[in-house]
């Protein structure tokens, strides 16, 4: 899977890594200005979820300055095309690249469980088996970051094989290790992806909207399939990496960015609903010059208080505003959820000010009176 005809992962590595960071850059700034914009009305904003893929793409951005320095090096490249200079400052920067790069595919976890807190808000048993996955991940993660490091004796040794009496442990340890961390990432890629889906089914929002939440969130299950493909390359990777180290690097520095690019893009796609509503409510309202998008709905029964004051249709509007308003509790994403039966209750044990209606149910009985021999005959009127 390395050998695909190409002699130089170089150029190959700076321009999709770079295209596949101004995509995600896009989306991510979109997911901040639908949080700015949407989300201050109800009070919500940034969350943490917010604050961890900021960051996540930010350590996208260091990433891809390692790889475009390390490339001009030589790294990807064969290393009989290299001098010594060459050779070791590409070495270096490959050990730098591959200690940081992990937490870039590694981290977006965090940001899919804090954005299924938002939507779900689910209880304390989920959110501590999601946390414990999301941080043993990390602990894996951490141990791979430090063993490049310290693989070697002296720690320059690892790249600068001039050294006299430096060793390095064994290959197998560290292939061992990438092993297990891709294939636990694999597995959360998947878990992450499916498992909220039933949950979000039952959501109290219309049959279409639940699909589209649940179908956004599952595209998570791509960072499986590029997590299954850096699996299958890391064998021939690290057998390529004992007689020609500085080669196979970029390829596979390609497929962990793309997981963890594809996480990035996933978690954001769910907050990009009240942006996509209001953008599609100005384009009809350009054509039509008559219909309001649903982010217009408050404005709209304003304007409508205010050209039909003192009327019937006032009242009319202000129990449309209370249909909306106290129907039911919502998402900072504008996805509404299930109310709890509590809420329920205090909703229907509040008296609206106006409008009141009530019903009756009367019902009649009769029974056979026998008359008091005692008491005067009296007259028996019905209503």
């Amino acid at each position: 899977m390395i050998e695909v005809g190409n002699d130089d992962y170089s150029a190959l590595a700076n321009k999709v890594l770079w295209s596949l960071f101004g995509i995600t850059t896009v989306i991510v700034g979109l997911r901040i200005v639908a949080r700015l914009r949407f989300g201050s009305s109800q009070r919500a904003g940034l969350g943490l979820d917010d604050y961890i893929t900021v960051f996540c793409l930010i350590l996208s951005f260091v990433v891809c300055i390692l790889v475009m320095i390390a490339t001009e090096y030589g790294l990807g490249r064969h290393m009989y095309d290299l001098d010594d200079y060459q050779r070791t400052n590409a070495l270096k920067y490959n050990a730098i690249i591959n200690a940081v790069l992990i937490w870039q595919f590694s981290l977006p976890k965090f940001a899919i469980i804090a954005i299924l807190k938002r939507i779900l808000d689910y209880g304390m048993k989920t959110a501590i088996l999601f946390w414990a996955l999301g941080i043993t991940s990390q602990a894996c993660i951490l141990a791979v970051s430090i063993w490049w490091f310290r693989q070697c004796n002296p720690v320059e040794f690892g790249w600068d094989k001039s050294i006299q009496g430096g060793t390095c442990a064994d290959i197998r340890i560290l292939s061992n290790l990438a092993y297990f961390t891709s294939a636990y990432s694999a597995f959360l890629d998947l878990f992450f992806a499916f498992y909220p889906i039933p949950f979000i089914m039952r959501l109290n929002m219309p049959l279409r909207a639940r699909l589209a939440v649940a179908g956004a969130l599952s595209l998570s299950s791509l960072a499986f399939v590029a997590s299954v493909i850096k699996l299958s390359a890391l064998g021939k990777a690290f057998a390529t990496s004992a007689n020609d180290a500085t080669y196979p690097v970029p390829y596979l520095d390609i497929l962990g960015m793309l997981e963890g690019y594809i996480l990035i893009i996933c978690s954001s796609l769910p907050t990009l609903g009240p942006l996509l509503r209001a953008a599609k409510g100005k384009l009809t309202s350009c054509d039509t010059g008559t219909h309001r998008s649903n982010a217009n709905v408050g404005s709209s029964l304003h304007s409508l208080h205010k050209s039909f004051a003192n009327s019937k249709e006032q009242r009319f509007t202000y129990e449309m505003e209370r249909s909306i308003g106290e129907g039911n509790s919502s998402s900072v994403d504008d996805i509404p959820l299930v109310t709890s039966p509590m809420a329920l209750a205090r909703s229907a044990s509040t008296t609206p000010e106006t409008g009141i209606q009530k019903t009756v149910d009367i019902s009649m009985t009769s029974e056979v009176v026998k008359p008091d021999p005692e008491s005067r005959p009296r007259k028996v009127r019905m209503f």
